[in-house]
């Protein structure tokens, strides 16, 4: 009788033969046909295992495919499905790992602050937004805006608003021509002559940048 071990190549085969040990006793003699069934079964299901099992390195293993920062890039698409982003094939690696987290739409779809995180990836950096909830009294409307020199595409923050903005609220979006009251501040002119100039402060915000 053979005393050779039985040929593995994967884990899971090898914890399936163990878990059937009892009828593992003629095997060895005959060339270990049954160990290599396993193996051959084991082949599709090997490479998941791998990821769950945990390890000694205080990986519990499973939650890898919830973890962004984690998740083998191969399941990647998976969870970022499962965390409710659109055409995630569209993003790259690094930019669809950084909106699973903390800023799953999934997960805080129809917040503030994932209505402000969708508007200002199609500005600048720095790019400054009005939002006003309750716009005009009505608690079912959103009034947003941008300024056009911060605005990177108008129809990329009217397609994301769709996507983020629960339905039954109104959303009031424009681009302004306009100016930030940082813009104002910076021009170094005092506050009598900003008044003198504008009149009111929807005149300044209104107004195209001075030159």
């Amino acid at each position: 009788m053979s005393t050779s071990a039985p040929p593995f190549q994967t884990e899971v085969g090898q914890d399936l033969y163990d878990a059937i040990e009892p009828l593992t006793w003629a095997d060895a003699g005959l060339g270990f046909p049954l160990a290599i069934y396993l193996d051959c079964c084991a082949l599709i299901l090997e490479e998941t295992a791998q990821l769950v099992r945990a390890s000694d390195d205080d990986d519990d293993g499973w939650s890898a495919f919830a973890d962004p920062t984690r998740c083998p890039t191969d399941y990647l698409f998976t969870l970022a499905q499962w965390a409710g982003i659109r055409y995630p094939s569209r993003m790259s690696e690094s930019d669809l790992r950084t909106m699973i987290g903390p800023h799953a739409p999934g997960l805080w779809r129809g917040t503030k602050g994932a209505i402000l995180a969708a508007v200002q990836r199609y500005l600048i950096p720095g790019g400054q937004l009005y939002f006003e909830e309750r716009a005009d009294g009505d608690p079912y409307k959103l009034r947003i805006f941008t300024y056009e020199y911060d605005t990177l595409s108008e129809t990329g923050i009217r397609a994301e608003l769709r996507n983020v903005v629960p339905a039954g609220l109104i959303v009031d979006f424009e681009v302004r021509v306009g100016q930030s009251y940082d813009m104002v501040k910076d021009s170094g002119r005092t506050y009598d002559e900003v008044l003198a100039k504008y009149g009111t402060y929807d005149t300044l915000l209104n107004s195209l940048p001075d030159e």
